[in-house]
């Protein structure tokens, strides 16, 4: 008797446990990242690499620029979107969308900014191809992990590195 409810006792307490660090691990998404009114259409999880290149500064000094993403984005661990340079996310049924320059990107520190790249809001132009990024607007950027450039400075110019990270990308319809 006593050893089934030291195992019952012991499966609840891991089950709050387990259920208050998932609580844990996501993180509300801060204000200026929210869009008022647009439909969320997809949500993907980014594993890829931040690319970065040595640049040099007005005064001579190298420093890591960065040059362009490269990541494949999946739902529920099937392949769904390409994103590379554009900034650009790309549907294997042909639909596409790249940023829109002429709207800023509204950016937020990671909560381990240090090691994160930060959560970012772009507003993004479709390109007429029929599919499922057609009616796509917004791509938020949230719980990133990783793809910070190195703290150590480049030795010469030129030089290209890609740093890992993962990340979750939301699209959202545009507001009618």
């Amino acid at each position: 008797m006593i050893g089934r409810r030291f195992i019952c006792s012991l499966a609840a307490v891991l089950l709050l446990l387990a259920g208050s660090g998932a609580a844990e691990a996501a993180k509300p998404v801060p204000a200026e990242l929210q869009i008022a009114g647009a439909t969320l259409v997809l949500t993907t999880e980014a594993k890829g690499v931040q690319i970065y290149k040595s640049v040099a500064d007005a005064d001579g000094h190298f420093k890591w620029m960065l040059e362009a993403p490269l990541a494949r984005l999946a739902t529920r661990g099937k392949p769904a979107l390409y994103h590379y340079v554009g900034p650009s996310w790309e549907s294997p049924d042909g639909s596409k969308v790249v940023r829109d320059t002429d709207a800023p990107v509204k950016s937020v520190a990671a909560p381990d900014a240090a090691a994160d790249i930060p959560w970012l809001l772009l507003k993004v132009t479709a390109d007429p191809a029929p599919g499922v990024l057609s009616k796509v607007g917004f791509v938020q950027r949230i719980e990133t992990h990783g793809g910070q450039p190195p703290s150590a400075a480049p030795i010469r110019v030129d030089t290209r590195i890609g740093v890992p990270y993962t990340a979750t990308y939301r699209f959202y319809a545009k507001a009618p």
